[in-house]
């Protein structure tokens, strides 16, 4: 069943809240996390954070997939403005790099 245009916004706004609210926990615990974390802790949240940035970077797709769309273009571009970010620095555990 294919959601209504409705649901389909409601769904974008959900992703917004439910993002802010992540980002919020990130950045009020990274610091704890960093100097507490175990080393298993540490590796389980390199894999998390991995994954959290693949999903990113397909959302990012599909936007701009949906942006062009929107727009009414009649080619998909090939890229995305994603591929010009840096990458992040690696995560450092106890001043040790993890990777």
């Amino acid at each position: 069943m294919l959601a209504s245009p409705t649901n389909f916004l409601d769904n974008l706004k959900n992703l917004g809240v439910v993002m802010s609210v992540a980002l919020e926990h990130v950045q009020g615990n990274r610091d704890q996390f960093a100097k507490s974390a175990t080393g298993v802790q540490a590796r389980q949240a390199e894999k998390s954070i991995s994954m959290v940035r693949d999903l990113t970077v397909q959302l990012d797709k599909e936007f701009t997939i949906l942006e062009y769309l929107i727009e009414g273009r009649p080619t998909i571009p090939r890229t995305t403005h994603t591929h010009k970010m840096k990458s992040p620095a690696p995560i450092r555990f106890h001043g040790k790099n993890l990777t």
